[in-house]
Order: structure tokens, then sequence, then C-alpha cells
């Protein structure tokens, strides 16, 4: 089986696949659509966050916002699952639900953009997850929709019910971003002591 993948420099993704037969095979996929997320450094959303681990102050406001790398009036963005994971490579065994199916999980979640334009944003706080863990990462479903289409996915916001049979309808994607840290605040205090005794 040849594969191939073509990626640009600040992308990042995750796929899986299963074969069940040995024979000779040909996948070919596409996608219409790219999108980034990255976290800012405040809710002006000037200055992005570049370096990593990004360190953070536990109960700090932290801000992300997924969009299309090519802007487009004709499309929405929705965000439908976001979830914290210590492994960028399971999001099920110890998950911690920002947002489900559209609808808050976590009660610092605030939705700034979602589901009306080609941008989705919001903000949390670096939360107690982060105390039992060495490093957190972020995953995010957002779901993409025809703005023209106001029954669509993204303009139905929180919804309970199984959207699977919607996913046929409209082009989904999953990123994942990370990790976050929390400072250490004992080798904050160490350090500069440290610099002097040398």
């Amino acid at each position: 089986m040849n594969v191939s993948c073509l990626m640009e420099s600040d992308s990042v993704s995750q796929i899986y696949f299963v074969v069940e037969h040995g024979g000779n095979s040909s996948i070919i996929g596409s996608g219409r659509f790219n999108t980034t997320m990255a976290f800012y450094t405040s809710s002006s959303f000037y200055y992005q966050v570049t370096h990593f681990p990004y360190l953070v102050d536990l109960n700090q406001d932290l801000y992300v916002q997924v969009n299309l790398r090519r802007p487009d009036s004709s499309l929405v963005l929705f965000l439908d699952t976001c979830v914290a994971s210590p492994s960028p490579f399971d999001f099920e065994s110890r998950p911690y639900y920002l947002v489900r199916d559209g609808c808050t999980s976590d009660e610092t979640y605030q939705p700034i953009i979602s589901g009306s334009q080609y941008r989705a944003r919001f903000s949390f706080r670096a939360f107690q997850f982060l105390r039992g863990t060495d490093s957190v990462y972020l995953q995010c479903k957002v779901v993409i929709c025809p703005a023209s289409d106001f029954n669509s996915r993204c303009r139905r916001g929180c919804s309970r019910r199984v959207a699977r049979e919607l996913e046929s309808e409209h082009e989904s994607q999953t990123l994942v971003v990370g990790p976050i840290k929390l400072k250490d605040p004992e080798k904050e205090k160490e350090g500069p002591e440290k610099q002097n005794e040398a």
C-alpha cells in the first residue's frame, strides 16, 4: 500500500485506519478546507502563542481561535466538541470536555464566536485538571457548513442528540494544539537564587 501525505509546515492533523485485507489497495482522499487552531495571549486575538509548551498559571484565561486558512463569507464554522487530554493521541481515556455536541461542559468555557462566520473563538481557564498531569493537549472538532443553510448543524447550536447522521451533510475536521503546562512557582523562586550563588 502506497501512502503519501502533503502537509503545510504549521498544520497538525490526526488520522488512523485499519487494513482489513492484504490485497492491493488504492486510497485517495481530499479535503475542501484547511483549518488551523492556535492559542492567543489575550481577548484581542492579536498575538498568537508560538512557543510550546505553553506555560500558564492556574486559573489563567486561555484564548483559542479556529479558522479557515482562507476566509470565505459563504461558509460558517461551528465548534462541535473540544476536549483536553494529557496525551495528543488519546482523547478518550482521560477526557476533560470544555464543549460537547455544541453544549458547554466546563463552567469557565466562554464562546466568543461560533456558528456565525468562518472563524470560531473561545476562552477557558487553566483548570484543576492541569494539577494532576504534566501537560495537556486540546483537541477540537469543527463543522463547516454553507452560510446560506439556516437549518444546518452549525446554526443548530447545542444539540445533545446524536450528530453522527449529520456528518455526511457537512465537512468536519479535528485539530489538536498543545501542550499546555502549569508554571512551576517553586522553580521560578529557585532560579534567581541559584544564579546569585553561581
